[in-house]
């Protein structure tokens, strides 16, 4: 394989921009390959189609966000309230981001028009997401009841998202997060 002018990662992040930016239908391969700054040929040679690139980058965005944002709910050397606050500020910004934003809230909407396999990677993107929330609930609550909360908090951060973004103000997402510390409360 010729060797991209950009590096994987500038190329996945770009790329997940314009998925969310037009959708999984509304993104075209010359609006990803201009992103990108290659020649539609170029891009061709290293992804033959959006469904391999997509795919790549919903894979790229869970590990990011899974490294900077789910992995706080897991450092036991802050209070579970501290963890939470953490990530719901990190959340506010991240999720606020042009590059990432709700790049899987914008895919799964189109998913479930006729691209039912994308459904896989932002249910496991979902599924990690509520296992960080259940573990901050965990020392509070017992495991069911840490679970639904964890499913919970997500649904409420996904629809916190959505508002911030169409309203421009990510008080939805802050108000979510003093929810969530409330319920934290000793």
């Amino acid at each position: 394989m010729r060797p991209l002018k950009i590096s994987r990662d500038e190329l996945l992040q770009r790329c997940a921009s314009t998925f969310k930016r037009f959708g999984y239908h509304g993104t075209t391969m010359d609006a990803l390959s201009e992103a990108c700054g290659l020649t539609k040929a170029s891009f061709y040679h290293h992804y033959p189609n959006k469904e391999s690139l997509l795919r790549d980058v919903l894979e790229w965005t869970h590990q990011r966000i899974g490294q900077t944002l789910f992995s706080i709910a897991f450092d036991e050397s802050l209070a579970p309230r501290e963890r939470l606050s953490k990530m719901g500020k990190k959340a506010g910004k991240l999720f606020q981001d042009d590059a990432i934003g709700c790049l899987m809230g914008v895919v799964a909407v189109d998913a479930t028009y006729g691209k039912s396999e994308l459904m896989t990677p932002i249910r496991h993107f979902l599924d990690d997401w509520a296992r960080a929330f259940t573990h901050l609930y965990l020392g509070k609550f017992g495991e069911e009841e840490a679970r639904e909360l964890g499913r919970q908090l997500v649904a409420d951060f996904e629809g916190a998202i959505l508002l911030a973004r169409i309203y421009g103000d990510s008080t939805y997402i802050d108000a979510v997060t003093q929810r969530a510390l409330n319920q934290l409360k000793p």
